[in-house]
């Protein structure tokens, strides 16, 4: 699957419930590793962790000015 960049515009509180949401979501992915259900899971947990990059970068970058 081929993705396309996206730009979103959020304020520095906003990123940073954001940031704390894929965080949350992450861990309660990991706890389900293994389980049938979850099939794909370890992908999944890959892309929520380039997310959570993603938003802690441009945290960074927007607070240091």
């Amino acid at each position: 699957m081929s993705a396309k960049p996206v730009r979103i515009e959020l304020s520095t509180d906003e990123a940073a419930c954001l940031n704390n949401a894929l965080r949350r979501e992450m861990q309660a992915a990991e706890r389900q590793r293994g389980q049938p259900a979850w099939i794909g899971v370890d992908e999944y947990i890959r892309r929520l962790e380039a997310c959570v990059q993603a938003v802690a970068k441009a945290f960074e970058k927007a607070t240091r000015t």
